[in-house]
């Protein structure tokens, strides 16, 4: 990339600029030779960096801290321009941003076992990472989510066959797939494309979706207690 106009007068060493956004010399070197930074401006034998320099380091750590790759992340940053104001940083942070905030942690098999109280088979172990409750890291590592993992076992410990539990996991997968591909595209189309073309502000679009993804969480829930009903009714009847 090369290097244009700073945005502001707001100047940083390569020391100053890790420091504000929490990160070693290291990392910021090596997202520049990744080509994920803007060239610095060189002024005799020192490089200046300044607030796009910065804004972007907080993206980039953001979306990593959101599980996405290197590439993903490249992807993301070729879409905004060199100039770009830090609102529309935030409306990227605020599109790709999970839909609900989660903590997630790093357990080896042992400790991850010891947490559940007993031995998990290979089985048990594809159906929680099937439904997204813990993730291979590598190694004999995994990323878990606590929350999930919770509500994983208690399915896990009901005295119903295997097949039913992946069975009824697959059901909802496939369903919850259509439901937030139909959304993405209702958002891409009411939201995503009048902001490209100008016609939403970028503090609208932040609010917009602060909102609506509660909304539309809430709604989804609503929507499958009523249908359910429906269907238990049905089965009665029929």
């Amino acid at each position: 990339m090369s290097a244009v106009p700073a945005p502001d007068g707001d100047t940083l060493t390569i020391d100053e600029l890790a420091a504000r956004t929490g990160m070693t010399v290291r990392t910021v070197r090596f997202y520049a030779t990744e080509g994920l930074l803007p060239a610095p401006e060189r002024r005799g034998r020192v490089a200046y960096y300044d607030a796009r320099h910065r804004m972007r380091l907080e993206l980039i750590r953001t979306l990593q801290e959101h599980g996405y790759t290197l590439a993903a992340i490249e992807r993301v940053l070729q879409r905004i321009p060199a100039d770009a104001a830090p609102s529309e940083y935030a409306v990227h942070a605020a599109v790709l941003a999970p839909w609900l905030p989660e903590q997630t942690e790093e357990l080896d098999r042992a400790a991850l076992e010891r947490r559940v109280g007993r031995r998990l088979t290979e089985d048990e172990l594809r159906y929680l990472d099937g439904i997204g409750a813990l993730h291979a890291a590598g190694g004999d590592t995994y990323r878990v989510s606590p929350a999930l993992l919770g509500h994983a076992l208690e399915l896990l410990a009901l005295p119903v066959p295997a097949s039913v539990l992946h069975d009824s996991a697959e059901i909802i997968g496939e369903h919850a797939a259509a439901v937030a591909n139909g959304l993405t595209d209702v958002f891409v189309k009411a939201i995503w494309g009048p902001y490209q073309r100008g016609e939403l502000g970028d503090e609208q679009v932040v609010a917009m979706l602060s909102r609506l993804r509660p909304l539309a969480i809430q709604g989804l829930v609503s929507a499958f207690v009523r249908a359910a009903d429906a269907a238990a009714r049905r089965g009665v009847d029929g």
